[in-house]
């Protein structure tokens, strides 16, 4: 978790405190507290906060003193601060110097979630540091513990007006959070974003740059001397979609930890991805990375950016290709994909992962049957010479249920392609049934002998591997039906029906008898896949 205002409120400094005003927005996190006075209430909100400028998520410290009675200067620095990402203001002195907070600054407030807390009123011996010390251990804790950084960020981010979601934004919000310099770099190294720390050494950090010779090889870092005692660390962070981008990491004093760099390098390949120039394209397939890779808290906040309700997306459609033709399906064929099921769901979510086009989304109610829409997609695909392979899953409970899913597709869709040759549109189910002949397979022989007993019978028959081939294209390829099996078999239909009936004779029991009939389905398709090998 990270600090919120609402945990503010339970530090001792802060414990006989009110909330008199924007109480929506005691959930904000809260990254650092700062103290607001100023001799020249104008300087302040031209030079200090300019206009349109993220300052960072902070709780501010105020007693309004050198404004005590100007409402107008008040609010307009209240309102600079809000419009900034700061999350609230704690009043002190109210009753003292302020004389109480006006109503307009309480509507405006809660117009905009912004808190306002007083402390206790009245009181000339409350201390500004009291609570700057509680407030900074309580962060500094959390900073320790918190393994959730790229959740953090992307829950601020979204949170900010349109204009201030910037890659600039996220990498303000990670200067302060590292105490170090920050630089998005071309592949050239010129400089595209540059977030100093301190601030005030924003010149010398880009004259120091601009001058340097050589920088470390990826991954790697190197003392330097744009700051005193500071080294300079880089990463190529470009991503499957970005363009060529370096990120300089330029730190004073202590060097970061490994932990810490790649939590950093982290959240900025996916903030790139999100608000950087294809960001839409890039942070569909970063919530599909975030699915598959079991991240829930990722997954939430990517959901949360595209008004998604991951809770109804109970459904994975998995479409496998030959290698050579993946930057085609990439380029053609996902948009036929999207279109395409988009007349049957609220929610299309699908994009290229690890070789596979993998589709999420929910179902209308009232749609086609899915192996029809199935089909017809295949069809689709195939006319537009994009043959491929698709597979259902459905229903999945939970992201762990679809890792699990798209690790078994991964495992055994080469054995199910072997089992259903004909097919070219699976199930979960048929997935499943695929990884239990493969256990079987990879078990004693005893454990095959007593998968393969319900073939027994054709051993001893002249006719064996005619009748076996027919059982197998009759079951597996034909799902019993005579005339699709004498298509497959190039036969006439009568012949087809005279193997099935001597195959009847033989077994000693009619081919659709439940349970007989799962134990001889398995069994042909485990015959099949020792023939195959």
């Amino acid at each position: 978790m990270s600090v919120t205002v609402a945990d503010l409120l339970k530090l001792p400094s802060l414990r006989q405190a009110k909330v008199i005003a924007g109480h929506g927005g005691l959930t904000k996190i809260v990254s650092s507290i700062t103290v607001l006075e100023s001799t020249d209430p104008g300087v302040l909100v031209d030079e200090v906060f300019p206009q349109g400028e993220y300052f960072g998520s902070e709780i501010v410290i105020t007693g309004f003193l050198n404004m005590t009675e100007d409402v107008e200067q008040q609010y307009i620095n209240m309102k600079r601060l809000a419009e900034g990402g700061e999350v609230g203001l704690i009043f002190y002195y109210v009753g003292v110097y302020l004389k109480h907070i006006h109503q307009r600054l309480i509507d405006f407030a809660n117009e905009m979630d912004f808190v306002l807390i007083v402390m206790p009123e009245r009181n000339v011996t409350l201390r500004y540091g009291e609570v700057i010390t509680d407030v900074m251990d309580l962060i500094l804790w959390d900073r320790r513990h918190n393994t959730s950084l790229v959740s953090e960020i992307l829950e601020r981010v979204s949170s900010l007006p349109s204009h201030q979601r910037t890659i600039s934004t996220v990498l303000k919000m990670l200067s302060d959070r590292f105490c170090a310099s920050l630089i998005l770099c071309d592949s050239s190294f010129q400089i595209q974003h540059l977030c100093a720390w301190p601030r005030s050494v924003d010149t010398s950090v880009k004259k120091g740059l601009e001058a340097l010779e050589a920088f470390p090889a990826d991954q790697q870092s190197a003392a330097c001397d744009i700051l005193p005692d500071s080294r300079l660390y880089r990463f190529s962070i470009t991503g499957e979609r970005e363009p060529g981008l370096e990120l300089l990491i330029l730190r004073e004093g202590l060097p970061l930890h490994t932990a810490a760099l790649t939590e950093l390098t982290d959240v900025i390949r996916l903030s790139v991805g999100i608000w950087g120039q294809d960001q839409g394209e890039s942070a569909i397939h970063e919530l599909i990375r975030s699915i598959l890779q079991d991240e829930p808290m990722k997954m939430r906040q990517l959901a949360n950016i595209f008004h998604i309700n991951v809770a109804d997306i109970q459904e994975m459609w998995i479409f496998h290709c030959q290698e050579a033709q993946l930057e085609r399906l990439r380029r053609e064929g996902l948009p036929l994909i999207r279109e395409h099921l988009e007349h049957y769901c609220h929610t299309v979510v699908a994009d290229l992962y690890e070789s596979r086009i993998t589709a999420f989304m929910d179902w209308i109610e009232h749609s086609p049957d899915r192996t029809a829409v199935s089909q017809d997609l295949s069809m689709q695909l195939k006319q537009a010479g994009l043959p491929l392979s698709l597979t259902r899953c459905y229903p999945l409970a939970s992201t762990s249920d679809v890792r699990r899913t798209f690790l078994l597709h991964q495992e055994v869709i080469e054995l199910v392609q072997k089992i259903w040759p004909c097919l070219n549109c699976y199930t979960l189910q048929e997935l499943e049934f695929a990884a239990d002949c493969q256990k079987i397979l990879s078990e004693s022989e005893a454990a095959l002998t007593k998968a393969l007993k319900p073939l027994e019978a054709f051993k001893h028959v002249r006719e064996d591997n005619v009748l076996l081939e027919t059982l197998e294209v009759y079951l597996l390829d034909a799902e019993r039906n005579v005339s699709t099996c004498a298509s497959l078999l190039f036969l006439h239909k009568n012949t087809v029906k005279y193997r099935i009936s001597r195959i009847r004779e033989l077994l000693g029991y009619p081919l659709d008898k439940a349970p007989e009939l799962f134990a001889l389905y398995r069994a042909a398709a485990l015959n099949r896949l020792l023939i195959s090998k």
